[in-house]
């Protein structure tokens, strides 16, 4: 029984992890490039972040 319990802890922890998805920004940034999603550009030209695609910042 604490086998079963020690995978599912183990598999609900890899998901949490794997579920923390990186904007559309992000990963351009991480890559070296500016984000090319029109609402990115237009909100960047204005000297804002895009609330669509971030709307955390």
């Amino acid at each position: 029984m604490n086998i079963t319990k020690l995978l599912l802890a183990g598999l609900f922890a890899l998901v949490t992890v794997t579920a923390q998805a990186e904007t559309c920004c992000e990963k351009a940034k991480a890559a070296g490039k500016d984000c090319a999603h029109p609402c990115c550009v237009k909100a960047k030209a204005a000297g804002e972040v895009c609330k669509k695609c971030n709307p955390d910042k």
